[in-house]
């Protein structure tokens, strides 16, 4: 399964007493689940299903709301919209409505097999990628139906250990600033002689005219295999798009990459890493940024122990670890993001107590609730309920 992956942390047992925190009546409700700091989260049980919940971190409050969602998806707010990305084995569009309850208001195929992995919105289109085909399909919005698309195959790998290069450039994540839509492309080595699939090529951020339906610029990153979303944020003193790339990762791990910065103004990468693998210790498998002197990291090493570090973009130092988890720990995070009040959350796959910590970054980055928060199922995914493109 080529699923794009949010990569699993393990974190250590706390061992204290669980939180009581009062529930809040119902017009207290009311207004939360309005508020702007409540956050989406796909939650998944790995087998048969998932859902969509919200959160409010503050609080520590989960709604009752609970939408059907594939076991393998992600989720991103756009155009007041929640889109559903369900992955390989469901290969669909989930289209939620915040204003009626978050009911699916559309779905629709994007293909047997063809893996999205990311959806951006641009007057009557969607534009999506799909990690099993050399194509960003455009589909309609008013009924879901493929209207288009922007072909890859120029861009294909042309070299394979096994002689045999594949047909796919493994399109992922993306990100929209005005009329241009940015696409990474990992391009893996499906054929690899070792089984696994190693960025033996160059990776790519494509620049699309989402007016035109065409490429409208290739830029070679500066390193391989892009694993994370794309934040936009502004540092030293203009937008930037970062990413986070770790070249060879897990088993074939080496430390070869890091978080880099895409300035848009030059449409040239900021020639220093705003964190190196060799700084880190090992692979940035997800990462959020505050500003430019806070930003936090999800490491694995080689040995397969987890941290969770806190950096400077400004001079790529580490600063701090807020959590160290050995490799044997049986419990596992996944989905990571920092809201714009400054909360941290962070997704617990325990099987026992699945939920979401919340860390402060304004108070020196503390975990505000040792227990975490129940959000039903096992968090996978988590992004904010706004419009951030």
């Amino acid at each position: 399964m080529y699923a794009l992956r949010i990569f699993p942390i393990l974190f250590i047992h706390f061992h204290c007493a669980q939180l009581e925190i009062e529930k809040p009546n119902f017009f207290q409700f009311l207004f939360l689940s309005a508020s702007p700091t409540s956050v989406g989260v796909v939650t998944s049980d790995f087998a048969s299903g998932g859902r969509f919940k919200t959160f409010e971190p503050n609080s520590f409050t989960t709604f009752p709301t609970s939408i059907p969602i594939h076991s393998d998806a992600v989720g991103r707010y756009t155009n007041d919209r929640v889109f559903i990305v369900n992955r390989l084995n469901r290969d669909s569009i989930q289209v939620l409505n915040p204003q009626l309850g978050f009911i699916t208001e559309q779905e629709f195929s994007v293909g047997q097999g063809k893996n999205p992995q990311d959806i951006s919105v641009w007057n009557d289109k969607y534009f999506i990628s799909l990690y099993n085909s050399d194509e960003l399909v455009i589909y309609s919005r008013s009924n879901g139906t493929k209207i288009g698309g922007v072909s890859f195959t120029s861009l294909r790998e042309t070299f394979s250990t096994s002689g045999i290069p594949d047909s796919s450039v493994e399109s992922s994540y993306m990100l929209q600033d005005g009329p241009s839509l940015f696409v990474l492309l990992q391009r893996l080595d499906r054929n690899d002689v070792s089984g696994y699939l190693p960025p033996n090529s160059d990776s790519y951020l494509v620049e699309i005219d989402m007016d035109l339906n065409s490429i409208k610029a290739v830029y070679t990153l500066p390193y391989r295999n892009p694993s994370s979303k794309i934040q936009k944020i502004n540092l030293f003193g203009e937008p930037h798009l970062v990413i986070s790339c770790v070249g060879r990762v897990g088993f074939i791990s080496q430390i070869d990459a890091g978080i880099i910065a895409f300035r848009l103004s030059t449409r040239q990468f900021h020639p220093n890493r705003l964190f190196a693998e060799e700084t880190a210790g090992g692979d940035i498998l997800a990462f959020q940024i505050k500003n430019d002197e806070l930003g936090f990291a999800a490491v694995l090493d080689s040995g397969f122990t987890k941290t969770v570090q806190a950096f400077r973009p400004r001079t790529g130092e580490r600063i701090g670890t807020l959590l160290q988890i050995p490799g044997n720990v049986g419990i596992s995070l996944s989905g990571l993001l920092l809201t714009n009040e400054g909360k941290l959350l962070v997704g617990s796959t325990d099987f026992n107590r699945p939920g979401i910590y919340v860390y402060d970054s304004n108070l020196g980055n503390i975990l505000l609730n040792p227990v975490p928060s129940s959000v039903e199922l096992t968090p996978f995914d988590i992004f904010q309920l706004q419009n951030l493109q």
